[in-house]
């Protein structure tokens, strides 16, 4: 942004402090809910189903004032607006109007972290990647004590998202080893596997950016990072991340054999303990009944889908068999994604994916921040509906496509 004579120097500051925050407070939920009539299921509210503005959305509509000529420039796309439309035009069908157009909303939101991140990494890359660090450490004492503890912490904690939690709650996530029951830690996220996938992004980002010289910050975040992942207990994030972290070191071949060798042993015999921890034992059946369920869906309406947003209100129709209320979005990002959208903008989604995969596949980070999305995507669905790990998605992809040319607005 150019400086003026006559402006004041806050000004000059607002911006990458802005930037700092919201890469800050991307992990956290402190927001507030709207429980409208769609909200509910069987007279149980659904956070799924709720409209919410968080504290990040308000972050981000204020970046986007600041770089309007760039989101401005984004959405005149003719590409961004031919997908934006023919999303929209399935609105028709949608099973709740009000709810897809909250998801329309989202996706909007989405498109324009990506656009600002795009266009201001260059100039706030020091307070970006300071973000990511403090929202690294600042966790740190929050996920290891609720692991020692087995509950929550509350306090300032409960601002930045922290649910009530304890060992002793119906529903809450935990892990058995050798006749030990731990809380899988949760930090300021609904779900351990969210907070897993979260901070698997963020190592990856870490691990392949050179860019990033400050070598104790660097694996201070990877340690801490790796941490998470672990004590998270979710297979599916641990397998994902053993596999990167061996072919990142195959890959770029180390000079240092012994650094190597430890690189490349020291994951999977973490992993290969982490592995043997019982979690859930009904985990298994539940994802596979959540995906038949999914291609039931997706055969009743498979040109219009069910409407952005609307998979709940679609799948509340089939029996429960559990003694208890389990309703859960399909365990698949892209069955999930088929399911609302339906199989034509699905093949359409997919056919600029593959773009995108082709023209940056030379770049280690685009390459495997894609592997960390599509793999743990396979098995969980917190990449399309919870905040925290849709917008960390557009903000590293965002940062990903500023490293090549492009051409774009300036601020």
């Amino acid at each position: 942004m150019k400086k003026t004579k006559n402006r004041p120097r806050f000004f000059d500051n607002i911006i990458p402090s802005l930037f700092f925050l919201l890469s800050f407070l991307l992990p956290s939920q402190l927001g507030k809910h709207f429980f409208l009539g769609f909200s509910y299921l069987s007279g149980i509210r659904i956070d799924y189903l709720a409209p919410t503005l968080y504290l990040t959305d308000i972050l981000i509509c204020l970046l986007a004032v600041l770089y309007f000529k760039t989101v401005f420039s984004f959405f005149r796309s003719k590409r961004v607006l031919f997908f934006l439309f023919i999303i929209s035009f399935t609105g028709i069908y949608a099973i709740s109007v009000p709810l897809f157009l909250y998801r329309i909303l989202k996706l909007v939101e989405l498109c324009t972290i990506c656009a600002i991140f795009q266009e201001g990494y260059a100039k706030n890359k020091k307070s970006i990647i300071a973000g990511f660090a403090c929202s690294v450490f600042f966790q740190a004492p929050l996920v290891i004590t609720q692991f020692i503890t087995k509950h929550s912490l509350q306090g300032m904690w409960y601002f930045f998202g922290e649910r009530y939690m304890s060992l002793s709650m119906f529903g809450i996530a935990k892990a058995t080893m050798q006749d030990i029951t731990i809380l899988r830690p949760y930090g300021t996220f609904s779900h351990p596997n969210s907070l897993a996938g979260f901070f698997l992004l963020i190592y990856v980002f870490f691990l392949t950016n050179k860019q990033i010289t400050n070598t104790v910050l660097k694996y201070a975040v990877i340690f801490f990072c790796s941490l998470f992942i672990f004590l998270s207990f979710s297979k599916n994030a641990i397998l994902t991340y053993v596999l990167l972290t061996v072919w990142y070191t195959i890959r770029e071949r180390f000079s240092c054999k012994i650094c190597s060798l430890a690189r490349l042993s020291l994951p999977i015999f973490l992993a290969a303990v982490f592995m043997f921890a019982q979690t859930d034992p009904a985990s298994l059946e539940k994802r596979v009944t959540l995906l038949k369920e999914s291609l039931i869906i997706i055969a009743k309406s498979p040109l219009t889908g069910v409407g952005l947003g609307n998979y709940l209100l679609a799948s509340h129709s089939f029996p429960i068999k559990y003694p208890y209320f389990f309703l859960q979005p399909v365990h698949n990002i892209f069955l999930l994604f088929a399911a609302e959208t339906g199989l034509v903008i699905f093949v359409i989604a997919l056919f600029f994916f593959i773009r995108f995969i082709k023209k940056y596949k030379q770049d280690a980070s685009a390459l495997f921040v894609v592997l960390a999305i599509c793999l743990t995507g396979l098995n969980d669905h917190y990449w399309i509906t919870l905040q925290q790990n849709w917008l960390l998605m557009g903000v590293i992809f965002g940062i990903i496509v500023s490293w090549h040319p492009k051409k774009t607005a300036t601020v």
